[in-house]
């Protein structure tokens, strides 16, 4: 017959706690024991916690926008860094005396530092406010005396105050010196900007998009001076060609003579004062001395040769000469007329393209000036935010309640305490319990028989009959049991008694947590 393994069932653990309870009570009341032992001889921590609320700014957002943008969450937590660490941590161990046995017994200040540190809790998952915003946090320190650990969280609750005070207002004066900066830039550009626009019009005078309906407004003066001197012009050479025909028929009847160079000299600043006189006033200065000259011409004696010529011959080549004088005097102004046209009309033709040149200019110009505007306004909030900042009118921390020495610790806790003696006694029984079964090779059912042969069945069972030494063999076991638990009893007693009366304290790395 082929033996198989023996397999316990949890049935099988239960029934063998019960047949072997007191294997299961030994450990159980040892654990006990332990345990109400640790809750007099461990050290009491006693927690003190205050609660801080966030206090809006007293003028509403709508006047005056805070420059400060960090979330609540993330400003605790940056404050927290900023209070915890080592600097703050140090100056509030020694001004409070906090550790004084380990610091008398050499212990490294970091040490102390990071022990104090564990014993901070910064809660913010507190009640929140309008866009979700937390809009209170708690600050809990744990300690072993009760007025230390009320002192310290109240100190800890003013270095977060103080330091949201500095912090807001670091952030608001580097915001505005930010902002400051960023304008003088800008302006800086906008100025360059302006010196490339004044620049550009300058060097483009006259052609420029605003100046479009003025350069078409003269090109249409100028073609309407121009078509009256061309008709001028027909006009004198058509006299002219009278006059030299007039010549032509005078000049066969008598003989042939020349004006003189003063009678010339005569006619031609005669048709200068004329032209003269159509664009300026009697009293322009050249019409003055055009007139002087020619009194002082007329004044002059008459030469020998022109004594020739009969008068009327005189007049009409005085007026061939004043025509020939006109004629070149209309075609110059023709000239520089159509000069004028073809200038005006350049101008006209470069418009769109300086309109495109200047735009792109002025399109830069404006963005920036925009831009400008719109920093200058965002400077001026934010020199009043920090201004509100700095009166302490802005977003606050304020303490709702000042920490209270508490009355009970709380560690060690005797509930948690109870609890995990309690289960560490029943798992040690029900281990040794187990380890026993598994040792145990006696058949103590039907079943379990038939299990062990391999599902032999069973025909009959005779019940066990103990004999009278088996029976007295069972007392004395359970004697010495019972003895072995009052032991342990007595014994922890004392130990509770003893370590009470002379303030045994054990301070174990995770006495804290109990």
């Amino acid at each position: 017959m082929e033996q198989t393994e023996k397999q316990i069932g949890l049935q099988d653990i239960l029934e063998g706690m019960i047949r072997r309870k007191y294997l299961v009570l030994i450990p159980l009341v040892f654990f006990i024991m332990l345990g109400a032992w640790l809750y007099f001889v461990l050290p009491r921590y006693y927690e003190a916690t205050t609660l801080i609320i966030v206090q809006p700014q007293e003028i509403p957002s709508s006047y005056v926008e805070s420059t400060v943008s960090i979330p609540i969450e993330e400003r605790v937590r940056t404050l927290s860094q900023e209070v915890m660490s080592r600097s703050h941590l140090e100056r509030i161990i020694m001004e409070m005396n906090l550790y004084s046995d380990a610091r008398q017994k050499g212990t490294p200040m970091d040490i102390l530092v990071e022990s104090m540190r564990k014993n901070i809790k910064v809660d913010i998952g507190g009640a929140r406010g309008a866009r979700n915003q937390v809009s209170s946090f708690s600050i809990t320190f744990r300690g072993r005396d009760p007025q230390k650990v009320a002192d310290v969280t109240n100190r800890i609750a003013s270095l977060f105050i103080d330091s949201n005070l500095r912090l807001r207002a670091r952030e608001a004066t580097e915001t505005t010196h930010f902002l400051e900066n960023q304008l003088a830039n800008l302006k800086k550009l906008l100025e360059v900007q302006e010196q490339k626009i004044k620049d550009y019009k300058n060097k483009y005078m006259g052609e420029l998009p605003e100046q479009l309906q003025t350069n078409l407004s003269m090109i249409t003066s100028l073609q309407t001076r121009l078509e009256s001197l061309q008709s001028s012009l027909s006009d004198a050479m058509d006299r002219k060609l009278l006059i030299q025909q007039q010549l032509g028929q005078e000049g066969g009847a008598t003989p042939v003579a020349t004006l003189s160079q003063r009678q010339q000299k005569i006619a031609e600043l005669k048709a200068r004062l004329e032209d003269m006189r159509t664009r300026y006033t009697p009293e322009h200065p050249e019409i003055k001395m055009l007139e002087e000259q020619i009194k002082g011409l007329e004044s002059m004696p008459e030469k020998k040769e022109e004594t020739m010529l009969s008068p009327h011959v005189v007049e009409l080549k005085n007026q061939l000469a004043a025509a020939t004088i006109e004629v070149k005097s209309l075609q110059k102004d023709i000239d520089n007329i159509k000069s004028k046209i073809k200038y005006y009309q350049k101008r006209v033709e470069n418009t769109p393209k300086r309109e495109q040149e200047l735009a792109g200019l002025t399109r830069d110009y404006d963005i920036t000036q925009r831009n400008y505007q719109s920093l200058l306004d965002r400077v001026f909030e934010a020199k009043m935010a920090e201004s509100l900042e700095r009166r302490q009118q802005g977003e606050q921390f304020r303490v709702v309640d000042l920490a209270l020495p508490p009355q009970a610790p709380v560690s060690p806790d005797m509930r948690r305490l109870a609890l995990i003696s309690i289960i560490l006694g029943i798992l040690s029984g029900a281990g040794l319990v187990l380890l026993l079964e598994y040792m145990d090779t006696t058949v103590r059912s039907v079943t379990q028989l038939e299990q062990w042969t391999g599902g032999i069945p069973c025909i009959t069972a005779i019940p066990f009959a103990p004999t009278t030494n088996d029976i007295r063999r069972q007392k004395l076991k359970s004697i010495l049991y019972i003895g072995v638990i009052i032991s342990i009893v007595a014994l922890g007693t004392w130990g509770i008694v003893y370590s009470s009366m002379h303030h045994i304290v054990v301070d174990i790395p995770i006495s804290r947590f109990l």
